[in-house]
């Protein structure tokens, strides 16, 4: 028996309602099975003046875009117009088709609030999570959207991970549903009963249900047996006729729709199913009301039973993946491997590689049934391992790229085993990657193919460190023409780049970049570009790394790779803006790049980027946050890394950070020698590595050659380097050093530099109280704010203050809008930028 009220709930409505009033927003709301996550949005749509539209995944093996293909069901016709522009089975399909979603979802919201409701996430398809991913991240360009993503907390599946990433963008809220109180339950109970019960019954639900509102229902019903009875005891109270309809829904998943239920079982009890509030009405079809009681019913199942429910299915059902599970159930492997390996061609003609990916996994897995198939192993591990490496799942087309590489024997096919090979080199990690490269290089005697792969060495072996090898390869890479002579200058190029002639590395840039642009060869022309943007940088010349690293984004986004490509030119303009000192344009370029998901390695470095800006602006927790992150997705930061160590006064850490860190570059010689290791120097030939050499041997002079080059965080670093050994002597650097830290809102230093002030009582100008009136800051906000900077949240604040949580909040907003930042973090570090509390 379902409570009629819902119990216990307010502030977590409270929360959705809220996002409404600050859309574009959203909403993750986590929490246990049965805890009443699906409930508790029902509620709120039923309350609100919004347009739902409402969607559930499906359990695994699930469906793509599942969830979204059932909330745009009730949607008109004309509305869904921009979903159905453009070549279905063009290059740009998926892109165009995530575009279009995000068009429709404006186009709704201009009439009022649109509300897209993505339930039970943690079973999220890839496909689903890459277009979720993508709307969350561009959701700003949707005004008056909300999206409400419930998931289970307890799951540590990938699309869980996925959740967790956004919970970190600035839009994005995550509240957690929690379990009854013994008060809620008792209320909850009273509910169910129309009476007050007895205090001893409310004690042993309690106890028993833990909280969780599906089971306290479930005890007050049928009087508490074990998990699954529990569970079932709804089920178990039907008529035999609606049970068999609960059964078969079960093999289908959480969801089915009316037409296929109604054509594997007889549906005419179908009401009984769903006033007893173990089916649902969802859309054209049916959901269980919680997935717990679908599982359960699903266990309850004969072997006998669930085959040939199964068959029912695979006989019903049209040409997907969906059929290739049913035939697996119903016995009928041979069937299964066809259906998989059709609708694995139907899915790469989509896009959707992950689904092309598991199915032709299920094709191997089946291979003593594919012999009808009239295609061999060896080529269904070919097209399985291309699936797994454009799906990002490196691990899983390693494995197959070698099982592949084990039968074929290279003495009859030396040039598709050296393909093979170069495959996985690309998803292998360095050091192992380069054993592949240079067997890959040993079996071709071709001389156009042996240069392709000579250069992919090459570039590898740069990236490894190993520059001497990196040169040898691309001078035999350079008797090559075309693609791979121009991808050999410029590695060339690379190699000279900070110690070579500039004029001679940019003449190779040049005609590196011409030779690839009469190709078409847009990535080789994106990689010169790329190189062109770091040679201005090291050479001083910031303006023109900047006017490379956006005509690199231009050109990305122009020829349809602004996604990989284009998050390299993305890391060079941060690097730019990070170095002049913009770093909240920095910001911007690295969270707009990040918005597009690019891969891991280009992930990782924006992250580092950010990390970077959070740390000195007084964030260490956000920015450690980055760094792990990065960590996870492969990349890493030794710099980064050693500066929060030293935030965090673990300076035996930071020096064991350097110490193992390579290659070694003069950033890390900088940190090494603040910490008291000395490294071997690299060259000092540019004119930044002179700067930096400058800065390392406390050159006084080196502020000003930093101030020369345009660097005022390195101009920042050089000026403390002179004040912390004579802080009055040197009173005029103490505040040129601070009018520095706050332009740039380095928060770190800023603080470092009042300390020293303080102890040296060299006077700061302390107009903080101007500040705080030009910004129309009242005594009342001053005090909260200097709370929020403390890491007090609503609640502490309003039991320091003696004033509600709700008039906390009100303030908290008002603060926010006026220092004009976007979370309570930023606001702490404006506070400290623009020196508030002076």
């Amino acid at each position: 028996m379902t409570s009629p009220v819902l119990v216990g709930r307010t502030t977590e409505v409270e929360h959705l309602a809220g996002a409404v009033h600050a859309a574009p927003a959203t909403v993750l709301v986590g929490g246990e099975a049965g805890v009443g996550k699906s409930r508790l949005v029902a509620e709120f749509l039923a309350t609100h003046d919004v347009t739902a539209l409402v969607g559930g995944c499906v359990a695994p093996p699930g469906l793509p875009y599942a969830p979204f293909v059932a909330a745009l069901r009730g949607v008109d016709d004309a509305a869904l117009a921009p979903l159905r522009d453009g070549v279905p089975f063009a290059d740009d399909a998926r892109p165009r088709l995530f575009e279009g979603v995000l068009i429709l979802l404006a186009r709704l919201a201009e009439r009022r609030p649109v509300v897209l409701v993505v339930e039970d996430a943690h079973w999220l398809d890839p496909a689903g999570r890459a277009l979720l991913d993508f709307l969350v991240r561009n959701q700003r360009s949707v005004p008056g959207s909300v999206f409400v993503v419930t998931y289970r907390s307890d799951e540590r599946a990938e699309p869980v991970s996925l959740l967790a990433e956004l919970a970190r963008l600035p839009h994005v809220r995550r509240f957690e549903v929690e379990r009854l109180s013994r008060d809620e339950v008792r209320a909850q109970v009273h509910a169910i009963l129309g009476e007050e019960p007895e205090p001893a019954f409310v004690r042993e639900v309690f106890d028993r249900s833990g909280g969780n509102p599906l089971f306290v229902e479930a005890l007050v019903d049928v009087g508490g047996p074990p998990p699954d009875r529990l569970l079932l005891g709804r089920v178990d109270r039907l008529p035999a006729d609606a049970v068999a309809i609960v059964r078969a829904a079960s093999v289908a998943g959480n969801r089915v729709s009316h037409d296929v239920l109604s054509r594997v079982v007889d549906v005419s009890a179908m009401r009984s199913t769903v006033d007893s509030g173990v089916l649902s009405v969802d859309g054209d079809g049916y959901a269980f009301r919680h997935a717990l009681i679908r599982d359960a019913v699903h266990r309850d199942l004969l072997p006998g039973e669930r085959a040939d429910l199964h068959a029912r299915y695979a006989a019903v059902l049209p040409e997907s993946a969906a059929l290739a599970y049913h035939r697996l159930g119903a016995g009928d492997p041979a069937g299964a491997v066809t259906t998989a390996w059709r609708a694995a061609r139907r899915a790469r003609a989509a896009l959707a590689f992950a689904e092309q990916s598991a199915l032709l996994d299920l094709v191997l897995e089946l291979w003593p049934h594919a012999a009808h198939l009239g295609v061999d192993r060896e080529s269904v591990l070919e097209s399985a391992g291309e699936a797994a490496s454009r799906a990002g799942e490196h691990a899983r087309g390693v494995e197959l790229t070698t099982e592949l590489l084990s039968r074929l024997d290279p003495r009859t096919e030396p040039v598709r085993v050296a393909a093979v090979l170069e495959q996985r080199a690309r998803l292998r990690p360095l050091p192992d990657a380069l054993d592949d490269h240079r067997a890959a290089v040993g079996l071709v005697s071709d001389d156009r193919i042996s240069s392709y792969l000579l250069n992919s060495l090459a570039v590898r072996l740069l990236e490894a460190g190993l520059r001497d090898e990196a040169r040898d390869a691309a001078l035999r890479a350079c008797a090559g023409d075309g693609p791979a002579r121009a991808g050999a200058l410029i590695t060339l190029a690379a190699l000279d780049l900070r110690t070579g002639d500039p004029d001679d590395q940019a003449k190779r840039l040049r005609t590196a970049r011409d030779i690839a642009s009469g190709l078409a060869a847009h990535r080789i022309v994106l990689r010169a570009t790329h190189y062109e943007s770091l040679l201005a940088a090291a050479h001083g010349s910031t303006a023109e790394a900047e006017a490379a690293a956006r005509r690199g984004l231009r050109v990305a986004e122009e020829v349809g790779v602004a996604r990989s490509s284009g998050a390299v030119h993305a890391i060079d303009l941060a690097d730019v803006l990070i170095a002049t000192g913009r770093w909240d344009e920095a910001l911007r370029v690295v969270a707009e790049a990040l918005d597009l998901v690019p891969p891991a390695a280009r992930h990782a470095d924006l992250l580092c980027r950010r990390g970077f800006v959070l740390l000195h602006r007084g964030d260490p927790d956000r920015a450690e946050r980055c760094l792990d992150r990065a960590r996870a997705l492969g990349g890493d930061d030794p710099v980064l890394a050693a500066h929060l160590h030293r935030a965090a006064g673990r300076d035996d850490v930071a020096a064991d950070v350097v110490r193992a860190a390579t290659p070694v570059t003069w950033p890390l010689v900088a940190i090494a020698a603040e910490v008291g290791v000395g490294l071997p120097r690299p060259p000092a030939v540019c004119p930044v590595d002179r700067a930096w050499a400058a800065t390392v041997d406390r050159d006084p002079a080196a502020a000003d050659v930093w101030t020369a080059l345009g660097r005022p965080f390195e101009t920042l670093r050089a000026l403390l380097d002179v004040v912390r050994s004579d802080p009055r002597g040197q009173a005029d650097a103490l505040r040129r050093a601070v009018d520095l830290a706050d332009r740039l809102g380095a928060v770190d230093m800023r603080a470092r530099l009042a300390d020293l002030a303080r102890r040296a009582r060299v006077v700061l100008d302390g107009a903080g109280r101007a500040r705080r009136s030009r910004l129309g800051l009242t005594p009342r906000e001053t005090e909260i704010l200097r709370l929020v900077a403390d890491g007090l949240g609503n609640r502490e604040i309003a039991a320091r203050l003696f004033i509600s949580t709700k008039t906390a909040s009100v303030h908290v907003s008002n603060i926010l809008g006026k220092l004009g930042v976007a979370n309570r973090v930023a606001a702490a570090a404006a506070a400290h930028r623009l020196r508030l509390f002076e």
